[in-house]
């Protein structure tokens, strides 16, 4: 927990980040506000009168935009904490430099392609769903639920193995070593990742319900940062001590 301010540069990035959430909460309002004015028949019209004129293109692609951009900047941010803790004896917070947007496009490709065998499944299975249960509908309904239920399953094992793939690209520098098979295998295998990742998710769990209650007294944009970084902090961790656990078992395996 005392990672996301350590070092030179970690109190600032918690303000950043913090503000980059609150970006996100204001558009979140202005959406809502925009599209009970704007798209829907009721709502106060305040903006120009009835004969406002409706541009839902423009503000949802600019909502978009702006999502997107928030994203990418976070999801290299992760990256940035990865990079910075993997290998490292006493890590410190990362600054916000001008790559982390490039670095959050690489994980999210990383992420989206993990994430593509749960998308398939789940796709199939709910294209497959038939009304009623007799005959080739009955097939087609046993099918589709298998189609979920493995999807749901990949789900789990993409989540799994996506810190471990990420801090992979991180310290490789290459989107290439996040689907290296050998070096994947050798970290999630070990017991110190599994459990460094089922407490970061359990830690998640519990305490991101509260940073969202708190957003409405602001603070609660900068304690969900803090939340983001201390999670993936916890990966880092985890996958610094599975490498040296692999390290030490090949050691000593060539040594005997």
């Amino acid at each position: 927990m005392n990672f996301p301010p350590s070092g030179n540069n970690g109190s600032t990035a918690v303000v950043i980040g913090g503000v980059l959430f609150g970006v996100i909460g204001v558009v979140g309002v202005v959406t809502t506000v925009l599209f009970e004015t704007q798209f829907l028949d009721f709502g106060p019209r305040f903006l120009d009168g009835e004969s406002a004129e409706r541009r839902p293109h423009l503000i949802l692609g600019a909502v978009v935009a702006t999502y997107s951009l928030v994203f990418l900047i976070m999801r290299g941010y992760d990256v940035a904490v990865l990079r910075a803790v993997v290998g490292s004896g006493e890590p410190t917070a990362p600054p916000f430099r001008f790559g982390v947007v490039r670095d959050g496009i690489s994980a999210t490709v990383i992420l989206l392609c993990y994430f593509v065998p749960s998308l398939a499944l789940g796709t199939i299975g709910l294209v497959l769903r038939r009304p009623t249960g007799q005959g080739l509908h009955g097939v087609l309904n046993t099918v589709g639920a298998l189609s979920l239920l493995f999807g749901l399953f990949a789900l789990i094992v993409a989540a799994y193995l996506i810190p471990a793939a990420t801090a992979l690209f991180a310290t490789r520098r290459s989107i290439r070593a996040a689907f290296d098979r050998s070096a994947l295998r050798a970290c999630v295998a070990t017991e110190d990742y599994a459990a460094g990742w089922m407490i970061a998710n359990l830690f998640r769990l519990l305490l991101l319900p509260v940073t969202i209650a708190l957003q409405a007294l602001l603070i609660g944009f900068f304690l969900r940062f803090y939340l983001r970084v201390s999670v993936q902090h916890m990966y880092g961790q985890s996958i610094s001590n599975a490498i040296k656990t692999d390290t030490a078992s090949h050691r000593d395996a060539t040594a005997s």
